[in-house]
């Protein structure tokens, strides 16, 4: 067997599962993973929520062009329009943690948390951020998670940067050891990388957030 696999799980809200535009195929060996199997990628990919395309392929895709790895498997458990809050509490962490459970045992590793979420605390102006990250990561620790966390800086929707938010998420990258840092999305607002409502990605832009993805990953960076 080919032991040089890429294995990770991505979380948030809807950009970070199947709300981008539709239209890319994988070309290498891509896999996703749910509910204790695995399947070659494709579209909307299982686990998450919404019926579009997701970023996914197109980083596995990159990744394996790269040199990274020769394979990657993606489980996919977002869900559209959570706060941090909820995505840390009830059946949406139960979902998060069952999927990592399920990834650990049957690879042996997780190499990042892909981590893409804060347009619905944009939206509320919650400023509590910070705490409820840090309760989040608690809670992570407490779950055994050990796998590296990929933080993205998201704030953008409905042509609205909320700059606060980004700079709370910038600080947690900064404070917590384990915590990398992830893409800036809110660099991707210019009218070709969104789709008509403003907020989920164009093909283009799936391609511009691959990108981002690819040197997250890359990188590793604490900074």
């Amino acid at each position: 067997p080919d032991m040089n696999v890429g294995i990770f799980l991505a979380y948030g809200q809807s950009n970070s599962e199947n709300y981008g535009e539709l239209g890319y195929t994988v070309t290498n060996d891509i896999f996703q993973f749910y509910n204790d199997s695995t399947y070659l990628y494709a579209d909307p990919s299982l686990g998450g929520t919404g019926h579009g395309g997701s970023v996914w392929g197109m980083v596995g895709d990159k990744l394996v062009d790269n040199g990274n790895f020769n394979q990657v498997v993606f489980a996919v458990a977002g869900w559209g329009g959570k706060t941090i809050s909820e995505l840390s509490n009830g059946d949406y962490y139960d979902y998060f943690i069952g999927n990592y459970c399920q990834l650990t045992n049957r690879f042996g590793k997780i190499d990042g948390i892909l981590f893409h979420q804060g347009e619905s605390d944009s939206w509320i102006g919650n400023y509590d951020y910070y705490n409820d990250f840090k309760k989040f990561y608690q809670k992570m620790n407490d779950s055994g998670v050990e796998s590296p966390f990929y933080l993205s800086l998201a704030s953008f929707c409905n042509s609205q940067v909320d700059s606060n938010l980004l700079s709370i998420q910038n600080q947690i990258i900064i404070d917590y050891e384990n915590v990398l840092r992830g893409p800036n999305t809110d660099l991707l607002i210019d009218p070709q990388y969104r789709l008509s409502d403003n907020c989920h990605f164009s093909l283009i832009g799936l391609q511009e957030f691959s990108d981002m993805w690819i040197e997250s990953i890359t990188n590793k960076s604490e900074l």
